[in-house]
């Protein structure tokens, strides 16, 4: 063979082979409502998109969208369902109370311990034969990769000083809506919905008295220059975020690829938990030092706490077992996780 004719089949080899390692990579698109800064991006999506990269040799991609780039919150879940996301971030709190109400589980109050052990009761419950998953992710076909709740939220700033349960009667609590809004019934206060971009504001000026958020959260927002008290040591429960794929888009997936999904949610789902917790610490920590004042509810408090609010998780349950989803067996599956 001379050697042009050697060069030229050299080429098209060259070329061949390029086209077929294109044909092989597949990119996903990730949609969140979370500014690219924020830490469920950082330390979260992108934890994600790094690890599916990682872990199938470099054949997946993710191509992040933060900041409602590829639609907005509330749609998240059905851009999902649809197709036009492939992988969407979805707020508990927007789907608990309809699409997917078992998972409302996480924002009962008086459960909870740390972040982590939350993610893994939640891994057991929602992955293939778990009660979540078989219940209610199967049925809407729906896989959640990763799960990113957030520390246990409570009214972690106050305007207001809380040292007893009495406290919280008639104090107007900022909060994410679903079940926590019932919480705060519960004990006397007054629950007002609102995002979280308007708390600051709202905080400064005296229209909420109080918030219900992690000591994550308050530090993202600053919230604890514009009050100087709060508590901590309870749950009004752990809303966070789902990074959830459709069954459809999974199933369209090689086994290889599929695998690395799985892998890669577990693995950013239990370095989130564990950034939090470590970071939630130490904010608190910090608050304390710069003169937050920060009431530790004591156990003969978070018994009265879990009295007074045990109506918000049977009320729950009753309900849900009444439309045929067995909430009550998720709770005590959820116990019994969190116990483990």
């Amino acid at each position: 063979m001379h050697t042009k004719t050697k060069l030229l089949a050299a080429g098209t080899l060259a070329a061949l082979l390029a086209t077929t390692a294109t044909a092989q990579e597949t990119t996903l698109r990730l949609g969140s409502h979370l500014a690219a800064t924020a830490p469920g991006v950082a330390e979260g999506s992108q934890v994600l998109a790094d690890r599916i990269g990682e872990l199938s040799g470099g054949n997946v991609k993710v191509d992040i969208f933060p900041g409602e780039q590829a639609g907005k919150a509330l749609q998240m879940y059905d851009l999902v369902k649809a197709g036009a996301v492939d992988i969407g971030t979805v707020a508990t709190g927007y789907v608990s109370s309809d699409k997917l109400p078992l998972i409302g589980v996480l924002e009962l109050p008086g459960l909870a311990s740390s972040t982590c052990a939350v993610t893994e009761a939640m891994f057991e419950l929602g992955a293939e034969g778990g009660l979540i998953y078989e219940n209610e992710l199967k049925p809407n076909g729906i896989r959640v990769l990763a799960y990113m709740p957030y520390p246990p939220y409570g009214p972690a700033v106050s305007r207001r000083d809380i040292e007893q349960v009495s406290d919280l009667q008639g104090l107007k609590m900022r909060n994410a809506g679903g079940m926590m809004e019932h919480t705060v019934v519960a004990l006397g206060g007054v629950p007002v919905k609102m995002s979280a971009p308007e708390v600051f504001q709202a905080l400064q000026r005296g229209t909420i008295d109080s918030v219900l958020f992690s000591f994550l959260s308050v530090a993202s927002y600053d919230l604890q220059t514009v009050a100087e008290h709060g508590t901590t040591g309870y749950s009004f429960g752990t809303p966070g975020d789902l990074l959830i794929m459709s069954e459809r888009r999974f199933n369209s997936m090689s086994e290889d690829e599929q695998n690395a999904l799985i892998e890669a949610g577990r693995d950013a789902s239990m370095h989130w938990c564990s950034y939090v917790d470590q970071v939630e610490s130490d904010h608190i920590e910090e608050m304390r030092e710069a003169g937050l004042d920060l009431h530790v509810w004591t156990d003969e408090q978070v018994a009265e706490l879990n009295e007074k609010t045990a109506s918000v998780t049977e009320e729950w349950a009753a309900q849900l077992d009444g439309r045929g989803k067995p909430a009550t067996e998720v709770i005590e599956a959820f116990r019994a996780a969190l116990a483990d």
